[in-house]
């Protein structure tokens, strides 16, 4: 809450590109990450726009002396002209809720100057405004996407990197234009283990293909702790361990794999042919006693095994090429089938 406080106060600092580089950052960083200030920066932004909008007229002699007043000037100190966007129009409490928060950003900012240089203080007093509702659309994960510029902001928040650039004119005489790229920025997705949109999301993760990169070992450790739980079961995390299994080169990942399916129920049929198919061709022996490990959880916990994998099991209990320690657990798993 008290980052948030602050994050109010540096607001209108940000709107006028008045912080530092690295000030600027964190701010965007925490407006990204935090749902009430994102939605108070919208605020401020579209209060600003609003502003930028509105005709300009000279500050009433009368308001300006009451302003060096208030502040302890006199008439003949040197200050710096105002001019103001105060439009003429209804009395105050007619105005929209917007409007009071556009009176709040103007006094900070345009009382920074006296502040600054003034020994009285200068006291803001808080505005009532609130947000009743905020538009949100749903963020869309795309490899390309092709948007209009008028569903662009204006602003470019923080300092995404982008390369790439291509300029883009595919009809001169349509008077339009397009500029490709690529943009890295970081994204940070929240919910519940249950929701589809992050289920989807953490399948595509492991999909992937980058056997290499550790941040999978790791994001498969992290499915494990999550969705062992059977309340957090999902068939589409474990149709994606199976296609880690099956398909990745790396043997660390494939038992980590493995690993987690042991730990997951219920089981797809998805996650019974992966096993099998890692008990017959792994070139580990590694992975083929885990696959066979969590073969017998899924009996144990009452899965039926199908015919097809009792005749896998027997095969394997009695080849003679086959690690000695990988034939026993085949004849103890099929002496624990009913």
């Amino acid at each position: 809450m008290a980052e948030c406080d602050a994050m109010n106060e540096q607001m209108p600092l940000l709107l006028t590109e008045s912080l530092g580089r690295e000030e600027r950052e964190r701010a965007h960083q925490h407006i990204e990450n935090c749902a009430a200030c994102a939605a108070e920066w919208k605020a401020y932004r579209a209060t600003w726009s609003e502003l930028g909008e509105l005709p300009e007229v000279e500050v009433p002699a009368r308001v300006k002396e009451q302003f060096l007043s208030t502040i302890g000037a006199s008439r003949d100190s040197k200050v710096i002209p105002m001019r103001s966007r105060l439009a003429p129009g209804p009395r105050p409490s007619a105005l929209p809720r917007w409007f009071a928060q556009a009176a709040a950003v103007v006094i900070l900012v345009g009382g920074s100057y006296y502040a600054g240089n003034r020994t009285a203080p200068l006291r803001v007093l808080p505005s009532p405004a609130t947000i009743q509702s905020v538009e949100q659309t749903p963020y869309s994960i795309a490899e390309t996407r092709v948007l209009n510029a008028s569903a662009i902001s204006p602003n470019i928040e923080g300092r995404p990197n982008i390369q790439n650039v291509q300029f883009v004119d595919a009809d001169a005489s349509d008077n339009q234009i397009g500029v490709s790229f690529d943009v890295t920025s970081r994204v940070t997705v929240t919910g519940a283990p249950t929701d589809k949109s992050l289920v989807r999301l953490l399948s595509y993760v492991l999909e992937r293909d980058n056997s290499t990169s550790p941040s999978r070992s790791n994001a498969i450790d992290w499915v494990r702790r999550t969705y062992s739980d059977p309340n957090h079961a999902d068939p589409e995390i474990a149709d994606a361990l199976a296609k880690v299994l099956r398909n990745d080169t790396h043997e660390g990942v494939r038992i980590r794999a493995v690993e987690t399916l042991k730990d997951m129920s219920p089981a797809s049929s998805g996650t019974r042919d992966a096993l099998i198919d890692a008990l017959k061709n792994d070139p580990n022996p590694a992975v083929r006693i885990k696959a066979l490990e969590a073969l017998s959880n899924l009996a144990k916990a009452g899965t039926a095994l199908d015919a097809k994998t009792i005749d896998t099991l027997r095969a394997k209990a009695s080849q003679d090429d086959e690690n000695p320690y990988v034939r026993v657990k085949a004849a103890e798993l099929l002496s624990e089938i009913p």
